[in-house]
């Protein structure tokens, strides 16, 4: 039996895990989503065009590691509460908060003037992951 009700996390860990899917199947969509330009370093290796569009930017190896890191989360919180491990389950929550907090710093610091605002989108994410962990470790 567990303290608390298993319904957030189930929907954040399925959040998180429906977000890394997204990284995973369609790394190109997924720098806006986040707030990153895509990058120009590799254009140069792509062809000129993909089904008729020239291509401005490429998508880098990394942004699968997002998705898989995304992945990893939604399911060690699902994992987490499935197991009725609760304390665990509020740290991973308060380790989140770290990770979300990060990922709009470097959204601030390299999205650019257009896509700096995404960042906002990460820290309000971080402000809900860590009242959650609070909350928890109050209780």
């Amino acid at each position: 039996m567990t303290t608390f009700s298993p319904i957030p996390a189930y929907v954040l860990g399925a959040a998180c895990f429906g977000r890394g899917v997204m990284a995973v199947f369609s790394p190109r969509e997924e720098y806006s989503h986040v707030g990153l330009p895509l990058e120009s370093h590799a254009a140069a290796s792509l062809p000129e065009a993909v089904d008729g569009e020239s291509i401005s930017g490429s998508t880098s190896p990394l942004m699968y590691f997002k998705g898989i890191r995304e992945v990893s989360y939604g399911l060690t919180m699902m994992a987490l509460q499935r197991q009725g491990h609760e304390d665990a389950l509020s740290t991973v929550a308060a380790i989140l908060t770290l990770v979300r907090f990060g990922d709009g710093l470097v959204v601030w610091l390299y999205g650019g003037e257009k896509l700096r605002f995404r960042a906002w989108g990460h820290w309000i994410t971080a402000a809900g992951f860590f009242g959650w962990a609070t909350w928890r470790w109050r209780y």
